[in-house]
């Protein structure tokens, strides 16, 4: 039993409600649209569709935590951008990983 569908041959669009005032027309949702668009329409659609998933901290028909210190999510984000595959480039990194 499939939990989701995929979307149907009429759904080839994404309509943004809040990200309207830079984007008058709908854009595609398969490709990659002809022009370009400011980075808060951009950010704005993306978050408007991710919050279509559910808030994790609602989920209680799973037996993780979902939460976690602040501290945690800052050390998270100081480290997104790091390339970890290049451990000669982040050897601090490595070594935190094999402890």
């Amino acid at each position: 039993m499939a939990l989701s569908k995929t979307a149907l041959d009429t759904d080839v669009s994404v309509h943004s409600t809040f990200a309207s005032r830079y984007v008058r027309a709908s854009l595609p949702r398969f490709r990659m649209p002809e022009n370009s668009i400011p980075k808060e329409a951009a950010y704005q659609i993306i978050n408007d569709e991710l919050m279509l998933d559910g808030n994790p901290r609602l989920n209680l028909a799973s037996f993780v935590t979902t939460w976690m210190e602040p501290e945690c999510d800052k050390l998270i984000m100081a480290s997104v951008n790091k390339n970890y595959v290049d451990m000669d480039e982040y050897p601090v990194t490595t070594e935190l990983q094999a402890s």
